[in-house]
């Protein structure tokens, strides 16, 4: 049973939840039920994004992360797969009891969900912005599920969140894009040779297994700095545009801070930078959560 709840990725589901809070709380000003199924619906829904994920990542997972449920033998590859469908269909219908706007964003991210775990997981920075923007619509989750009659001046800051969490988590996945890189190669390469054998192995044999990342690793270093930058650069509008008070600028400094130094560890010659520039990037994304949660109570 552990491992049916660890493959769901609590802490990020509960990251997800929190949004919604914040997003409902910037409407209503207090919470109802409504917010209580909004955000059992996006953590059904996060999670079986994260389950599903976990299924497709199965050859990768075993180089980059062996200890997961499924590569480490305790949750069967189908089994996953049909947990996972299970919880998007609770997740959507519980969002249906919600409003119309909402009901509807818990479908569309459900089908990104599916689509980045089949079809975009590979496309390097498509895939990375798809699943970043897919944190950060949990702020706009929120506000829609709480919205009585849709208004674009109600949900303008639950956007602007939205707009900064999708920055700061598409910069941390491009550099867990460069951190996995290794065990990505090895599942490519597995699975190249497996659609192989079938048409080509019978007149050609691999020699070398070698792959090389479509980007440059400059590049993509470059592409994950500079969309911290931005957010750093954006992350005052929400105090000077009057929509969160002083003490949310105190805190979302720190969280600016931090990241700038997650970009600076992403540039050294540290043989962890990738791992210790993520880690950095997901810890300033906790603080500037609490600089919303502060910004919206204060």
């Amino acid at each position: 049973m552990k491992a049916y709840l660890e493959i769901l990725r609590p802490g990020n589901c509960l990251m997800s939840i929190i949004a919604v809070l914040i997003g409902s709380f910037l409407i209503l000003k207090t919470f109802d039920f409504t917010t209580l199924l909004a955000s059992i619906s996006v953590f059904l829904i996060t999670g079986a994004g994260n389950a599903i994920n976990d299924y497709i990542d199965i050859e990768a997972d075993k180089v980059n992360r062996p200890k997961r449920p499924i590569p480490s033998g305790r949750i069967k590859p189908k089994a996953a797969l049909f947990y996972s469908i299970v919880l998007f269909l609770i997740g959507i219908i519980l969002s249906l009891f919600t409003t119309w706007p909402a009901f509807s964003l818990a479908i569309i991210n459900s089908v990104l969900l599916i689509a980045y775990a089949f079809y975009l997981k590979n496309t390097a920075f498509v895939g990375n912005f798809v699943v970043s923007y897919l944190v950060g619509s949990t702020f706009l989750f929120g506000s829609l599920a709480s919205l009585t009659a849709f208004s674009m001046h109600a949900i303008t800051i639950p956007l602007l969140l939205m707009l900064l969490a999708t920055l700061t988590n598409f910069s941390r996945e491009v550099v867990k894009t460069l951190e996995d890189l290794e065990g990505d190669k090895k599942a490519f390469i597995k699975n190249l040779i497996r659609k192989a054998k079938e048409k080509l192995l019978a007149k050609f044999r691999i020699k070398k297994e070698t792959v090389e990342f479509r980007y440059s690793e400059k590049l993509t270093k470059s592409v994950a700095a500079l969309s911290l930058f931005i957010v750093i650069l954006l992350s005052p509008l929400p105090y000077l545009l009057g929509f969160l008070g002083l003490a949310y600028l105190g805190i979302v400094v720190l969280a600016d801070l931090i990241f700038l130094y997650s970009a600076t560890v992403l540039f050294s010659k540290n043989k962890k930078r990738y791992s210790n520039s993520s880690k950095l990037i997901k810890l300033g994304m906790f603080v500037g959560l609490i600089s919303y949660i502060v910004g919206v109570v204060f």
